[in-house]
């Protein structure tokens, strides 16, 4: 069942940085998608794609004015990038020496739970369209590509940064349910519940 949630994306193409930022747009103007979210041997890549363009968050905060150094994706580093949105996320791995990479969107036959993750940060403050965002007074820090966040007396959050997730449940033969699939879909500062689609109170067995 969860085959339904994935397609397999064409990756041929990917040979350097210029044709990886090239495959990533790509991908954010094709399926309309928002953000990027990165993983490299060097750090965490937050990212976002406006008018067919990719902005990174060290294009964005950089040395000496912030006093931040994030790292510059690029193909040699990447483990892992993931560009999502509400209409779905593409992801793109590195496999061995090779990289693979798949779609996932929401499908009607798949329940699935909504969450929403509180990121680190307690104060912030905002450029273009991102928002660099430190825990009290601990050192570490980073820019989430989102900057619809009210802030109070000494850029204080009034509420935190959240990643909403998709979960994909699937059952097996005996009813049993578990968590197969999982997909980053936008960010917000709104509180909500844990809530399922078609299956609010069926966390365990199906009825």
């Amino acid at each position: 069942m969860i085959e339904v949630l994935c397609k397999k994306l064409p990756i041929d193409g990917i040979v350097d940085d210029g044709t990886l930022r090239y495959w990533l747009k790509e991908q954010a103007r094709t399926w309309k998608l928002n953000y990027l979210l990165a993983h490299a041997e060097d750090g965490i890549i937050w990212g976002r794609f406006d008018a067919d363009q990719l902005t990174t968050a060290e294009q964005v905060f950089h040395q000496p004015e912030f006093k931040v150094d994030f790292p510059t994706l690029r193909l040699l580093t990447l483990q892992q990038c993931r560009i999502f949105g509400e209409h779905g996320e593409v992801l793109l791995w590195r496999s061995g020496e090779k990289l693979r990479s798949r779609l996932v969107q929401d499908n009607s036959e798949v329940d699935k739970i909504s969450e929403r993750q509180i990121l680190w940060g307690t104060h912030g403050e905002k450029r273009d369209n991102f928002t660099l965002l430190r825990h009290g007074s601990q050192g570490f820090r980073h820019a989430v590509p989102f900057s619809e966040i009210e802030l109070g007396d000494r850029n204080q959050l009034i509420n935190p940064v959240r990643l909403i997730v998709h979960h994909y449940i699937t059952y097996d033969d005996d009813g049993l349910a578990r968590i197969s699939l999982s997909r980053l879909v936008d960010l917000t500062t709104e509180k909500k519940s844990i809530n399922a689609s078609k299956t609010s109170q069926r966390s365990t067995r199906r009825s």
